[in-house]
């Protein structure tokens, strides 16, 4: 009996790991999507390993863990965390079209994730009473640790930008939320996908590719 479980084992282990490897080998960079493909098929995608093309958008300054991928025709963007990958260099990849491999994910905004943004703000603005109250005590406390009373009222305003723009992000989220749920859906869908590997698409490749169509319509004209 023993060792019928540990060949059953043994088998499930296999089937396993050739599922994966075949899956892996499925998501190479000869069967790349376009950026307006993954974004269009994400909800069917989730936890699946993907591979895409597209130019680089943005790259996070804080540590390169995040950048943004899109189609500069459609504007179609797709946001892509570091994972595994590295953190993204942006002097490498700024304005450059990269290949992406990686695995989608969902993140889920309903009614308790909404209540939970909330509560913090509260919690925030109840530390000073009001917003510019709380903008106000984090200038005072910056400018003691710097002893720079010129950057207070830049600071002040900028506190109290972010204030409004996070009341103004919950807002934004309830009215959404309230529009799916006409639709019966009880929450909202965020989309991006973890970086497991990426590709700097080389210069000369696509000089190649962008040639290409100039020389036959040349041709073209001659005759």
């Amino acid at each position: 009996m023993k060792k019928i479980l540990l060949i059953l084992s043994v088998v499930a282990f296999m089937i396993s790991c050739n599922s994966q490897k075949a899956n892996e080998e499925a998501v190479n960079a000869e069967n790349y999507m376009t950026v307006d493909d993954l974004k269009a098929n994400f909800e069917n995608l989730v936890d699946s390993l993907v591979v895409f093309k597209g130019e680089v958008d943005h790259v996070c300054k804080h540590g390169g863990t995040r950048m943004v991928v899109f189609n500069p025709e459609t504007d179609n963007s797709i946001h892509v965390e570091a994972g595994e990958s590295g953190n993204f260099r942006a002097d490498e990849m700024a304005n450059r079209e990269v290949i992406v491999w990686g695995k989608v994910l969902e993140m889920k905004v309903d009614d308790l994730y909404i209540e939970n943004l909330q509560a913090e703000l509260d919690e925030e603005i109840a530390k000073g009473g009001d917003g510019a109250d709380v903008a106000q005590e984090m200038d005072q406390a910056k400018e003691a640790e710097h002893h720079d009373a010129d950057a207070a009222p830049h600071n002040d305003n900028k506190h109290k930008e972010e204030i409004e723009q996070r009341v103004n992000q919950i807002k934004n989220l309830r009215e959404k939320l309230d529009e799916l749920k006409a639709q019966g859906k009880n929450h909202i869908s965020y989309y991006s996908v973890e970086c497991t590997k990426y590709e700097v698409v080389d210069d000369a490749e696509k000089a190649t590719k962008d040639e290409a169509p100039a020389y036959e319509t040349e041709n073209h004209e001659a005759e």
